[in-house]
Parts: C-alpha cells; sequence; structure tokens
C-alpha cells in the first residue's frame, strides 16, 4: 500500500469520526436509544430522558431540562422513583414480578406484571414536553412519586416556609414548580394531570422535594413540562456560549476535520 491510499484511508477514517456525534444526534431525536443495562435515553432540543435499567429504582424516567441555544450540561428536572411508586400497596420496584421494555419510535412502553394485575407505564417523548401514562384493565389505587432537587415553591407555596412539613393540594389537575440552580439561575416546570388527583409535598433538610400524586382509576396522563431562564451574563459570554451549543457543534467538528485533512494533504505533498 503506497502513502497515497494510506493517507486516502486515513482520512475517510477521520471524517467518519467527526461525522459520529452528528448522526447519533439524529437518531437519537427519532426514537429511544436502548442499552445493553435495559436502560433508555431520548434526547430532544429541549428536553433529555433517561430511563434507568432494571437494578436502579430510581430514574423512571428521569428528566432533564436544556437552556435555550446553551452549551450547559442539562438541568435535573424531577425524578419518577419505583422504589416508593405504589399501586395497590404494591411497590412497582419490589414487588412487580416481572418488568418488560420496548419501544415504538419516540414511545417507550413499561409492562410491570404483578400477581392479580398488570399496568402499563408509558413515556412518550417530545421536543417540549413529556407524556407519562398509567393504565391498567382495572380500576385500582396508585401513588406516583416524583422527587426534585432545589425547588422553592410548589403551586407558589415557599417550601422554606414548611420547614419539614408536608402541604396537600386536593382535586388539582395542574402542578406548577419553581427551583433555583447556582450554576444557571432560576427554572421551573408543570405538572399537568389528565384527571383530578390528590397531591402531597414535602422537602427534606437535603433540599430533596418529594411529590406524591394519588388517585384511583384505570389511565392517567400527567404532561411534563420544564425550563430554564437564561443566565445574566455577558454579551461577550452569552454569544460564545448560544455559538458553541450542542448541535452547532456537530456541525462544525466534520468541517473542522475536512479543514484539517486538507491542509495535512498539502502539507504533506509539498514534502
Amino acid at each position: 500500500m503506497n502513502n497515497k491510499i494510506a493517507y486516502t484511508i486515513i482520512s475517510l477514517y477521520i471524517l467518519l469520526l467527526s461525522l459520529t456525534p452528528l448522526l447519533g444526534g439524529l437518531i437519537a431525536s427519532r426514537g429511544w436509544i436502548g442499552f445493553d443495562t435495559g436502560a433508555y435515553y431520548y434526547r430532544s432540543e429541549r428536553l433529555e430522558v433517561r430511563f434507568t435499567g432494571l437494578p436502579e429504582g430510581m430514574g423512571k424516567p428521569r428528566v432533564y431540562v436544556y437552556m435555550p441555544n446553551s452549551s450547559y450540561r442539562p438541568i435535573l428536572l424531577l425524578d419518577v422513583d419505583d422504589r416508593e411508586s405504589t399501586v395497590e400497596g404494591f411497590s412497582f420496584f419490589y414487588e412487580a414480578r416481572d418488568v418488560k421494555t420496548k419501544t415504538l419510535n419516540n414511545t417507550l412502553l413499561v409492562d410491570y406484571v404483578f400477581d392479580d394485575f398488570n399496568v402499563t407505564k408509558y413515556v412518550v417523548a417530545f421536543n417540549e414536553s413529556i407524556v407519562l401514562g398509567f393504565r391498567s384493565k382495572n380500576e385500582l389505587m396508585f401513588r406516583i412519586v416524583f422527587k426534585g432537587k432545589n425547588y422553592t415553591h410548589i403551586n407558589q407555596v415557599s417550601l422554606r416556609e414548611l420547614e419539614g412539613k408536608s402541604v396537600e393540594f386536593n382535586d388539582i389537575s395542574r402542578l406548577n414548580f419553581t427551583f433555583y440552580n447556582r450554576l444557571t439561575g432560576i427554572g421551573g416546570g408543570s405538572l399537568e394531570f389528565s384527571r383530578a388527583v390528590k397531591v402531597s409535598v414535602i422537602e427534606d433538610l437535603e433540599g430533596v422535594t418529594t411529590i406524591a400524586v394519588e388517585f384511583r382509576g384505570d389511565h392517567v396522563e400527567v404532561v411534563i413540562r420544564g425550563y430554564v431562564e437564561p443566565v445574566r451574563v455577558s454579551p461577550v459570554v452569552h454569544t460564545v456560549s448560544s455559538a458553541l451549543n450542542h448541535r452547532f457543534v456537530q456541525l462544525l467538528l466534520p468541517v473542522v476535520a475536512l479543514i484539517a485533512v486538507s491542509l495535512g494533504w498539502i502539507v504533506w505533498r509539498k514534502l
């Protein structure tokens, strides 16, 4: 193999590597990506959803939110805890006899098999929202537990004023919350329920907020939305951060690789 062919092969390899993030992003935007551990991942422009593997009880799913046009890492919005979530008093994580998972485009389906009944959890991911649903053949008593960090208000109730006490909301169909992250500032989100539910909220000493949603029925959907307000920084920093968002970087890598390969070819010919 002569030097020209060798350089061509190396150049093609570099170009293919530079295209990997872009191709991975395009694939991820069309559906869920599964892993050998039983975990799943979905990424859109505004949200990121992670569904942890079978050995874990948290993150069923775990939802993150991105700042608009920003290169900052995503901020945790909320977490669904299968350990504390129950149906008819049985834990989804500890007491389900079997759990089967499959995907269809932007929908993740999780079937929980109990002794006397089955429950299907589904997660439908969109660009700016997540739909979390539960359905069963019979009316059952559900208790779904969400957890978040650094929350400041729930439906305009200050969590700092509760001092470890719980607050309840009866027969509500929407729950709004705000949080503060020291790196990115203020953000928030909402849970919009397809039926009236009872909600209890409590925050522990470590800043973890537990939101327990209770209802009796055979079907419910929760639309999850979130946002992070832009950080107040200098115009230069804001311009650089906006330019270096993940999509721009994915497009920039192949261009840089092509320029590097071309310059390398020119230098090599002159040697």
